[in-house]
């Protein structure tokens, strides 16, 4: 167990140094900032001292706080460093990052058991509610870059369909029905997945754990830029080969034909087989032999 305890000693003395370091750096008396200025009505308190957690532990900064007599304050150091909830930016994201993958106590003591920072769950609870509706734009880390096998197929799919919502989603949008208000929402999903091999038969197998989403209840200029946009991280860049599967629904076409222009347009067999029999019906008449045929 020795190793063990001496790692963890190790990484204990590398925080504490480096929360020296970093304490030095934000309380550097020569930081110039914009709006570090008493402004009409405002009264500074200069070199405030405050507690701000980080992925090194917690630091005591001292800032000028300005208030303007009517309970309103600001601090313009940690809205430079971009401070949420007295929390790094660094550190709030590995707070979503965390809630997002388990209930906020088990998120806590992840975090203490990985990193041995102290975060109670109901601060990561509150700081995912803050941060929620911004998760989705944040960047994401990019794969290393590598040139994909030669045979494999890069696969873009997406569609919409309609979701209960709740009535103020659909304050103000028209239904199906004139006269009524809509019920319904559409929600838009999309997918990016590729393909290097075949079964016994020759079919196209998907690779596994390869397959990533994106959805979003934007109208469908913004799906398919954010498809764009995930198909790119995963090397649509690269791919040899890329294959749109759709509906054959006009709005879809024609966003995959603006977002995708090289790719390969491929009907799903679903709705090829639908449109088929409707054919064979109207030319052999229903349920006949000829039309079944």
């Amino acid at each position: 167990m020795a190793p063990q305890w001496l790692e963890l000693g190790l990484r204990e003395a590398l925080r504490q140094n480096g929360r020296r370091a970093s304490e030095e750096l934000f309380n550097d008396a020569h930081w110039r900032l914009e709006g570090d200025r008493t402004e009409p009505g405002e009264k500074c308190y200069a070199a405030r001292p405050t507690t701000v957690d980080t992925l090194l532990g917690p630091l005591c900064v001292r800032r000028n706080y300005y208030t303007d007599g009517q309970g309103g304050g600001r601090a313009p150091l940690d809205q430079a460093l971009g401070m949420v909830e007295g929390c790094t930016p660094a550190l709030a994201r590995l707070m979503c990052r965390a809630g997002a993958v388990e209930h906020y106590e088990a998120a806590a003591a992840s975090l203490h058991e990985y990193s041995g920072l102290t975060v109670h769950g109901r601060r990561i609870q509150r700081m995912v509610n803050r941060l929620g509706p911004q998760m989705a734009q944040w960047p994401r880390p990019s794969p290393p870059l590598c040139l994909p096998p030669p045979d494999q197929v890069f696969y873009v799919e997406g569609d919409g369909t309609g979701i209960p919502v709740r009535p103020e989603e659909t304050e103000g949008r028209q239904g199906k029905q004139d006269g009524q208000s809509a019920k319904t929402r559409e929600v838009k999903l999309g997918c990016v997945f590729t393909q290097t091999k075949e079964d016994e038969e020759g079919k196209p197998v998907r690779d596994p754990e390869r397959t990533s989403y994106v959805a979003t209840l934007e109208p469908a200029a913004e799906f398919g830029t954010l498809l764009r946009a995930e198909a790119f991280r995963r090397g649509l860049a690269l791919a040899k080969l890329v294959v749109f599967l759709g509906d054959g629904a006009a709005w879809v076409w024609e966003w995959a034909r603006v977002n995708f222009p090289m790719a390969v347009f491929i009907l799903d067999f679903f709705h090829a087989a639908e449109h088929l029999e409707l054919l064979a019906q109207a030319l052999f008449g229903e349920k006949t032999d000829a039309s079944k045929t």
